[in-house]
């Protein structure tokens, strides 16, 4: 049986957060999507992730919460922010700055994904 891999993407921005599930989703992952901390809790409370894409800049406060039960469930974070300065304050996590290329972000989620399960046999 294979395993598809889950990506959750926390991104309240709907414009990105639309292109982002389609490029993950195109590339095979199956992506869950939330537009707040409250969703992303709630969703982190019943399911499980392969890794996630955070957006530093979320309507209802700081994802630092998020972040931590990600990291306790060994979850690859990756932090997306249009500020570098946000970006700067997780200097262990990977980051990309808004704009980045699409490109960037799957070669970073495939990195992330790479080394916390290895791919399946042919």
């Amino acid at each position: 049986m294979t395993h598809s891999r889950r990506v959750l993407v926390i991104e309240d921005e709907e414009m990105i957060a639309n292109l982002l599930l389609t490029v993950i989703e195109a590339s095979g992952l199956q992506v869950t999507s939330c537009p707040s901390v409250a969703c992303a809790m709630e969703t982190l409370s019943h399911d499980t992730f392969d890794a996630a894409l955070v957006d530093l800049t979320l309507p209802d406060g700081a994802p630092d919460g998020v972040i931590a039960a990600l990291r306790a469930k060994d979850v690859p974070v990756i932090l997306i922010s249009g500020d570098p300065d946000r970006l700067g304050r997780h200097p262990d996590l990977p980051g990309l700055s808004k704009p980045f290329r699409m490109k960037a972000l799957m070669a970073q989620l495939e990195s992330c994904l790479a080394a916390r399960m290895p791919a399946s046999p042919p």
